[in-house]
């Protein structure tokens, strides 16, 4: 090619931040990629983008505390690797669906809980609850290998010694594990601010390849431009109703819980669903070096980078899981949250809420990979509550796809064709 193939990623969190990482690494010798990443909301750092000196000053600088990407549990759990279809329907899709209709009534309040009269109402929630039950029933993977894979080879990217430009990003790792029921330690396990790693990224990449990354902001994604069995490109609309068109060789998508919709619209198949989860910032005299599991395995707290003005150390709290359209904060379940988290910190004072919405596959595995009908739109998405445990790594499996170069692990599990039952 005597010009640089263009891709356009459309989602600019941890997927598709991580996916223009590699992208751009890989290609950097001969420059034959240019990248434009576009976001309704990027997080772009400020020219002078020094460390935050409290939690106080991080929050004040990021405004979309709501996006999955720049605010969550701060867990990073390579230990996570149950996917939903290894464990009992009864258990996981029936019975919560029986405890949530009790719980309306007054009963005690379920992990899981669906809000049945939006739900069935919903042709995207039909289709998610048809892929589950095919996956259940006929073509999921019965072992836990393919979870694990990606969430371990997470960690060797967030690890790895030889990739300089990771190494100096400063996201706030703290914790040594975590502290199951049980009692028994996941060593593996960590915490980290994700929204300070995906901001510290998006600078250097910046600053690395400013000749070959275009970051477009204040923009939404209107219609994937289709010409035969190819993409072609994407139209945007902004917040002051201007229209714009860009031209691409290949596109992907990574715009999470947005992603299904933009998919649905040239028919390629796509079952992710928002569920949404609570989140809770606390401060505690109590310093704990581990992610701490909340009883009855609702959620973790998990130890952050800052302390307060009074050396107390701040945690992050995260849990539940909602099958709801509505992304409000349910104020019982912070009050769950907070309840189960003093059996741990019994000094807990409150600092922030939030909730927002996961975007998580049929059978909780990510899509990773070349979409069905166009071989030129790859996804990534469908990470769940898992996008920090493992979005760096990911996006490096994407770009070895995109750039049809060795993957380090086995991409066919994650791979979005194994949704393509009754797609034409």
């Amino acid at each position: 090619r005597s010009e640089p193939e263009h891709i356009i990623i459309l989602g600019g969190g941890i997927a598709g931040l991580s996916t223009a990482r590699y992208l751009l690494q890989h290609t950097q010798r001969k420059k034959s990629a240019r990248i434009t990443l576009i976001d309704r909301n990027v997080d772009i750092p400020p020219t002078n983008n020094s460390p935050f000196s409290s939690y106080e000053e991080e929050i004040c600088s990021q405004l979309h505390l709501t996006i999955p990407s720049r605010r969550n549990g701060n867990v990073l759990c390579p230990s996570l690797t149950v996917p939903w279809t290894t464990r009992p329907l009864w258990k996981e899709a029936i019975l919560p669906g029986l405890k949530s209709i009790i719980s309306s009534s007054g009963g005690s309040s379920p992990s899981i809980t669906f809000d049945w009269s939006s739900l069935i109402m919903d042709r995207n929630m039909w289709s998610f609850g048809a892929h589950f039950l095919l996956q259940k029933l006929f073509f999921g993977r019965p072992e836990h290998e393919s979870n694990q894979s990606i969430l371990e080879y997470n960690m060797i990217c967030l690890d790895d010694p030889s990739d300089e430009l990771v190494q100096s990003i400063d996201y706030g790792r703290w914790a040594k594990g975590t502290k199951l029921l049980d009692g028994g330690i996941k060593d593996m396990d960590s915490s980290g601010d994700i929204g300070l790693f995906c901001r510290a990224l998006l600078d250097k990449l910046l600053r690395n390849y400013d000749d070959r990354l275009t970051v477009i902001s204040g923009e939404d994604v209107s219609m994937l431009q289709v010409n035969g069995n190819m993409l072609q490109g994407v139209a945007t609309i902004d917040t002051k109703g201007n229209k714009t068109t860009r031209k691409a060789d290949k596109i992907v998508m990574a715009l999470g819980v947005n992603s299904t919709s933009l998919c649905k619209s040239i028919n390629v198949p796509c079952p992710v669903y928002p569920v949404k989860g609570h989140l809770v910032t606390v401060s505690s005299k109590i310093d704990c070096k581990y992610n701490l599991t909340l009883d009855g395995g609702i959620g973790y707290a998990a130890p952050m980078a800052h302390v307060d003005s009074e050396g107390r150390r701040l945690y992050r709290l995260s849990g539940f899981v909602d099958f709801t359209p509505d992304n409000s904060i349910d104020y019982s379940r912070i009050d769950a949250l907070l309840d189960a988290a003093r059996m741990h910190l019994p000094d807990l004072v409150m600092i922030d809420t939030s909730a927002c919405h996961r975007p998580i596959s049929a059978d909780d595995r990510p899509l990773i990979g070349p979409s069905v009908r166009y071989p030129n739109l790859y996804l990534c998405t469908g990470f769940g509550s898992r996008g920090w445990s493992i979005g760096l790594g990911s996006g490096k499996v994407l770009a070895s796809q995109i750039l049809g170069i060795p993957c380090d692990i086995d991409p066919v599990p994650y791979l979005p064709s194994r949704f393509s039952w009754g797609y034409k």
